[in-house]
């Protein structure tokens, strides 16, 4: 199996808690505890991706490239200023 080392910056308390895992011998090393915790994730992850990719109607690509063009359109003065979160969720709601 190949590892790639990865530098991760995590809330000190998080990180006390962590190696307080470790001390007590629940993990072996950090590393351990980090990829034990990524695994589980994606067990709880792996469903909800499958549906996902079924049900996707952008692409990643697509919203990129939506947004860029959202952004030019912006800047050439064709786009809409919302002064507030009410005004952005009422023209939503009339869509």
């Amino acid at each position: 199996m190949d590892f790639r080392k990865v530098t991760i910056s995590l809330p000190e308390s998080l990180y006390d808690e962590a190696m307080g895992l470790v001390r007590r011998g629940l993990f072996s090393n950090f590393s351990d505890l980090v990829r034990s915790g990524i695994r589980e994730e994606f067990k709880g992850l792996r469903p909800v991706v499958a549906d996902l990719d079924e049900k996707m109607i952008y692409g990643d690509i697509n919203l990129v490239a939506g947004v860029k063009q959202s952004m030019k359109e912006a800047k050439a003065g064709r786009g809409r200023i919302f002064k507030s979160d009410k005004e952005l969720d009422e023209y939503f709601r009339k869509l």
